[in-house]
């Protein structure tokens, strides 16, 4: 078979897909009926609260009130399961036993981690500049300042904080460090003042060995990772901080209210413990 033919057979393929698709639609079919869509919709009433701790899941409600099939419903609250965030029991049936965290997309504003939980420090060294690091904050020979944390809130560990910088943090270099009412950020908490360009990048990835340990996880278990570059008011890189959380109990939150990023929206919808 040639090339040309080759293409044009996917091509017809597609087409026969698409509109396999287009039919389902127009007659509904395909209508909540995706466990994914299902348990999205659960996730997100447990993240904000709608479905608090102790809350007891029926699937006959959950069928109705969700538009959707038994079979969407019983796998999502499978994974909801798997999750830690929901308990299932036969002849039980399912409650939920755990909260989402959220924490904010820009670790510059929101005080959600030292107002709501605690950094319990684990390592507080100088490390040498290597040349990945120089990369990224710049500077010459000198060592680095590094320092790494467990994120804890409610009594359970939910990340690990690691922060690099040319100068130290004494703000961070205790062993449970805290943000004042008036810091708004762990840049302001140490070096005194506003920074002034920020950069945030949010990854997935899988836990490795040590990071798996310290969160309680498997080994590969999917992780939320937030990096954050702080620049001074020079727009020069000076701080890089890395925080690891556990996907299945934590998420990143910002919320813009009439174009202005809300400083206090993160502690908002943590609920109390």
């Amino acid at each position: 078979m040639t090339r040309a033919n080759a293409g044009r057979l996917r091509a017809v393929d597609d087409e026969a897909v698409a509109a396999l698709l287009s039919e389902r639609l127009r007659k509904g079919h395909a209508l909540q009926q995706s466990p994914r869509r299902v348990y999205s919709l659960l996730r997100s009433a447990i993240r904000t609260g709608e479905l608090p701790a102790h809350t007891r899941l029926e699937e006959a409600d959950l069928v109705v009130e969700l538009k959707t099939s038994r079979n969407a419903v019983r796998l999502a609250l499978q994974q909801l399961d798997a999750d830690g965030l929901v308990d299932r029991r036969p002849g039980l049936g399912t409650v939920v036993v755990s909260q989402i965290q959220s924490f904010p997309v820009f670790e510059c504003v929101g005080p959600a981690i030292g107002v709501t939980g605690a950094l319990l420090l684990l390592e507080n060294q100088r490390i040498p500049p290597t040349p990945y690091l120089s990369s990224r904050i710049g500077g010459g020979s000198e060592p680095l300042h590094m320092s790494e944390f467990l994120v804890r809130v409610g009594g359970q560990t939910v990340g690990v904080f690691s922060r690099y910088g040319h100068e130290r943090a004494e703000a961070l270099e205790q062993d449970r460090p805290f943000l004042k009412p008036g810091d708004l950020s762990w840049y302001r908490r140490i070096h005194g003042s506003a920074p002034g360009d920020i950069r945030v990048v949010i990854e997935a990835t899988g836990a490795d060995a040590r990071t798996a340990r310290l969160l309680g996880v498997e080994e590969g278990s999917p992780l939320l990772v937030r990096e954050t570059l702080y620049f001074d008011q020079n727009h020069d890189p000076v701080e890089l901080h890395s925080t690891y959380l556990d996907s299945r109990r934590a998420s990143l939150l910002a919320v813009v209210t009439d174009g202005e990023l809300q400083h206090d929206a993160v502690a908002q919808v943590i609920p109390p413990r």
